[in-house]
């Protein structure tokens, strides 16, 4: 086997044990959720199970940034089906298209807002952390 090969082989099992790591902490996430005597989305479960294994350093964040950056990269492919299933309720969409409109007008400045405040509570806390 050449080095090229050599290279080629160890980049590809690398970016197949991220994928199998990502993978893995979705597939805990999916059955933890119905575990649970509340209802809980697996999808944010998996995510808060990685933010756990990546604060106890159990995962390296380095060990899962290259696939991580591709699948975030690639994140509107993978919403292609949902925006072509959300076709077959149009007729439901523009019968309360006034309201969808009054939610989105209502809503996005709290979200903008609720964002901007933890962006900033979260800057102050990594002041207050880096000047001790």
């Amino acid at each position: 086997i050449t080095i090229t090969t050599r290279r080629i082989m160890n980049k590809t099992m690398h970016i197949s044990f991220q994928l199998a790591l990502l993978l893995a902490v979705c597939l805990a996430g999916e059955f933890i959720a119905p575990l649970l005597p509340f209802k809980f989305s697996a999808s944010v479960l998996s995510m808060l199970i990685l933010l756990l294994l990546l604060a106890v350093k159990a995962v390296k964040y380095e060990n899962i940034k290259p696939t991580s950056d591709f699948l975030l990269g690639n994140m509107a492919l993978l919403f292609v089906p949902l925006g072509v299933s959300l076709l077959e309720y149009t007729h439901i969409i523009s019968a309360n298209l006034v309201l969808f409109a009054v939610v989105v007008l209502l809503t996005t400045p709290v979200v903008y807002a609720a964002a901007a405040l933890t962006a900033q509570a979260v800057i102050n806390w990594q002041d207050k952390r880096g000047a001790k």
